[in-house]
């Protein structure tokens, strides 16, 4: 119970600071009209589970939640999903658009730098907070399917200072609908943490994700119609109902708890 309690608190506190920080460094943003600003932002999420984390449990936890997390014996198969799936959907939704004419499908763009470096830095600032932190306090007091929930929402109101500036977010899309992607993809990377207890999976997703996002024609602001997103968030929405519906009894926790 004590466990429970603590890690209720631990997860209101961390949320309300994280939420409360980066809507102040977007709000500084918007007053210095600097959107660039805002990109300090992505980093709050880890900055402050390491703080927090240094505060709570000293060294012991900052190893835990930095080294431990990272370095673990994961199977090779889980590192290929990590990294595969959603490019693989991001291509088959964009194929779908173009009646499977290969011939017609094309990147947005090659470059790599500075987009990768980019990407790799928001992954890093914010996955060693939401799936290295504030995941596994979730599973204390929640079944995974919950825990996801919860985190998807809370990741994904997160965002909503940066949409507010005009940052953050994909340009000429709904919040909303934003958010259900978030969501669902936050239940995809939960799954795969529930196996792997490896931060450095949920790393990759996210950097898998956002480089489909850049690279391929996806977002409304490159293809001028949401078409294309509605094509992608329909076939992952398909995995992870297919994920689900598999997995439905560690989702539910019906099944016994999972230790790698």
């Amino acid at each position: 119970m004590t466990t429970k309690k603590s890690s209720k608190t631990e997860i209101i506190i961390y949320t309300a600071i994280v939420i409360l920080s980066s809507s102040l460094i977007c709000y500084a943003a918007y007053i210095a009209d600097d959107r660039n600003l805002s990109l300090l932002s992505v980093f709050m999420p880890s900055v402050l589970a390491l703080v927090y984390t240094w505060f709570i449990k000293g060294k012991k936890g900052v190893y835990e939640l930095f080294v431990k997390q990272t370095i673990q014996k994961v199977k090779i198969a889980w590192y290929a999903v990590a990294i595969a799936v959603i490019p693989l959907i991001g291509v088959l939704a964009v194929l779908t658009s173009l009646d499977f004419d290969i011939s017609k499908f094309e990147l947005r763009t090659t470059q790599l730098m500075p987009q990768m470096l980019v990407i790799v830095l928001i992954a890093l600032g914010e996955e060693y907070g939401w799936r290295g932190f504030l995941l596994p306090r979730l599973m204390k007091k929640f079944n995974l399917f919950y825990s996801s929930l919860i985190l998807g929402l809370i990741w994904g109101i997160w965002h909503f200072p940066a949409y507010l500036i005009g940052t953050g977010t994909p340009l000429d899309m709904p919040f909303s609908v934003f958010l259900v992607w978030v969501v669902m993809g936050t239940f995809f990377i939960s799954w795969i943490y529930y196996y792997t207890r490896s931060v450095l999976t949920s790393i990759l997703v996210h950097i898998s994700a956002n480089a489909t996002f850049n690279y391929l024609l996806l977002l409304p602001e490159f293809t001028g119609s949401m078409n294309n997103f509605w094509l992608f968030l329909a076939y992952m929405s398909v995995i992870v109902v297919a994920v689900f519906l598999v997995k439905r009894r560690d989702f539910m926790g019906l099944s016994e708890p999972f230790v790698r």
